[in-house]
């Protein structure tokens, strides 16, 4: 039987779909290393300098530790700089937005070389050229600077991942409420029947449809701190079906990685982890976060939220379910080129793969790691 035709969605939303963080250890690993070795350059090429200007010993030997500390910036600048020129005009913020982020991570690479490294780097240094005498000294040093580099990475992501189950903690005792999954996204042109592909992948996992759903979100740009990766999002939600109306205010962290790299497959898999932290609104769905009646939710929302103003998400959601797998296609209001459709389970992370390889393998999809408000700024400027 021959399958029916689709249509395909635009190449413009095909653009650097899959975004992937990487591992936490390895990204402070590259960053404070980097950042390291920069700043070891500066110490012995400004210790160079000032022996051409005095032979002081005193003073030659001060040269170097001081000077070093501005080779932790230089990194942070080329990276703010690389980050501005390549942000679209329209999303761009003021330069000295992207300075102040530099001068943090400058600064945070810093601290943990004088509050971490260097005390580190000493004692192993000691230590090792008591009990190993007989080593070179040019190696002790190069083991020890590594170990001391290794010992950052791995304290840093232990008071990141800390830092986070610290955040939701405290968002608990104010009511939230938490859940996490994970979920794959994937864009279907808007030519197509969403009734359709949604039908193709219920029956092949024996899914029972259900009613569909109308929601309204509201996204707020936020300066909620990033935890190895995981993203945030602030948004104000409100879902109809028939006299059902379900209204929450969310932080939304969302980690993409790949799934399955061990074995080679004629498919690549991104699925999302999701853990999303909510506020049941017990009220009219409010049109800002001033309108919120709960005082602690309205005053945190209210602190971290960068601006008042949010942008608008509306559409229309058809889904079916098992216990253990959903699937939903949500058509977008407006003229989105695409429908989004979406896998999602709590625990089955190899249904979900069995999932992502059948709809990737039966209908002509983009697979993406990006959420509704980043498809939808791409496909308005890739239209205007």
């Amino acid at each position: 039987m021959m399958k029916p035709s689709f249509e395909r969605i635009p190449a413009s939303l095909s653009q650097e779909p899959i975004k992937v963080p990487g591992s936490p250890f390895w990204n402070v690993f590259k960053r404070f290393g980097r950042d390291e070795a920069i700043a070891m350059l500066v110490n012995v090429a400004g210790t160079v300098i000032m022996s051409f200007l005095t032979a002081d010993a005193f003073i030659l030997s001060l040269t170097g530790p001081v000077v070093e500390k501005f080779g932790f910036f230089p990194g942070h600048f080329r990276e703010a700089l690389g980050v501005y020129r390549t942000t679209p005009k329209a999303e761009r913020k003021p330069v000295c937005f992207y300075f102040r982020k530099a001068v943090k991570g400058g600064t945070k690479s810093l601290l943990e070389d004088v509050l971490v490294h260097d005390p580190f780097y000493v004692a192993l240094m000691l230590i090792g050229l008591k009990l190993y005498s007989n080593t070179p000294v040019w190696l002790m040093a190069f083991a020890s600077f590594l170990i001391a580099v290794l010992i950052v990475a791995f304290g840093e992501v232990m008071v990141t991942e800390l830092s986070y189950w610290d955040f939701k903690r405290r968002l608990k005792k104010k009511g939230f409420g938490f859940e996490k999954y994970y979920e794959s996204r994937f864009l279907i042109s808007a030519k197509e029947n969403p009734a359709r592909a949604l039908k193709m992948v219920a029956e092949a996992f024996d899914l029972a449809e259900e009613r569909g759903w109308s929601y309204t979100d509201a996204y707020f740009e936020n300066k909620l701190a990033e935890y190895s990766g995981r993203v945030p999002r602030i948004r104000l939600r409100e879902r109809v079906s028939g006299d059902d109306r379900i209204r929450t205010a969310q932080v939304v962290y969302t980690k993409a990685y790949e799934m399955g790299r061990e074995k080679i497959d004629q498919y690549r898999y991104f699925p999302i982890s999701k853990e999303k932290i909510y506020f049941m609104l017990e009220q009219e769905m409010p049109e800002s976060v001033d309108e919120i009646k709960n005082n602690a939710a309205r005053v945190f929302l209210k602190k971290t939220i960068e601006t008042a103003e949010p942008r608008a998400v509306k559409f229309e959601r058809i889904l079916a379910r098992s216990p253990d797998l959903l699937v939903s296609v949500d058509k977008v209001h407006g003229k989105a080129p695409f429908f989004l459709l979406e896998l999602k389970t709590h625990r089955h992370v190899k249904l979900l793969k069995q999932a992502m390889r059948f709809v990737m393998q039966e209908l002509p999809v983009i697979h993406t790691t990006q959420g509704k408000k980043e498809i939808l700024f791409r496909a308005s400027m890739t239209s205007s």
